[in-house]
């Protein structure tokens, strides 16, 4: 499932000819298999888990020319996904970018401070108190929101890690400027670029090195601290162009 928010671009114009129309799509992944909803995963602490909730903001998309310039789409999306709805190739934003061969794509992960701050009360959908993504007690939003359970001995328990704040704006880069490994192109009738998003990387480590231990309750439970700021540094290698 999917929310689109703001339109993404107005129609461009290059070399008088209309822009052409791109969707955005993620697909979500444990390693390099696809996820599945409710499926069982073991991560590296030796949990037994399974996700059924995640959601997140996507803030800033841009496609990067060759020259490092940007064709930028305006507004932010909340893309959800969860048990029930599809999680691969989900369209997460559409835009209209110049037709022709890109570097790759820059987005980030989150809400932009000038929009985090204001008063919830007055904002629109995808933002506002009721998008299930505001911090009532911590004013400003959850930009990602990942929840599951585990097995804590014979018994599924739920985890959750819900990670904001401004310092955690998560600026993802897919753009190779000096080998252009990472090609995008965009033909005259419109295409779509796809991401994959990695969520088994946010068990990847834990604090001081050590295991990202679902049984220890700072890691089951995560709404801000330390293992928040753990949480995002694993993620900054989840995200990559699919294949």
């Amino acid at each position: 499932m999917l929310k689109i928010a703001v339109p993404a671009l107005a129609a461009l114009t290059l070399g008088g000819a209309l822009a052409a129309p791109v969707e955005l799509k993620v697909s979500l992944t444990v390693g390099d298999k696809p996820l599945v909803m409710g499926q069982t995963y073991q991560n590296p602490a030796g949990n037994t888990y399974l996700v059924n909730l995640l959601r997140f903001y996507l803030s800033n998309v841009a496609l990067v020319k060759r020259d490092g310039s940007e064709v930028k789409a305006e507004g932010l999306t909340l893309a959800e996904f969860k048990q029930g709805g599809s999680v691969q190739d989900v369209t997460v934003m559409k835009m209209d970018v110049p037709a022709g061969d890109y570097a790759g794509i820059r987005f980030n992960v989150g809400v932009p401070r000038e929009l985090n701050h204001l008063d919830a009360a007055k904002q629109q959908a995808p933002l506002g108190v009721g998008s299930g993504m505001y911090w009532s007690w911590n004013a400003g939003y959850i930009f990602y929101r990942f929840e599951g359970k585990f097995m804590k001995g014979n018994t599924p328990t739920p985890f959750l890690m819900h990670m904001g704040t401004d310092d955690a704006l998560q600026h993802v880069n897919l753009a190779d400027l000096e080998g252009y490994s990472t090609p995008i192109k965009v033909p005259e009738t419109g295409g779509s670029v796809r991401v994959n998003l990695d969520v088994s990387k946010v068990f990847a480590a834990g604090l001081k090195g050590e295991a990202y231990d679902l049984n220890k309750p700072q890691y089951a439970q995560v709404h801000g601290g330390p293992v928040s700021q753990q949480a995002y540094t694993n993620l900054l290698g989840a995200w990559s162009l699919a294949k």
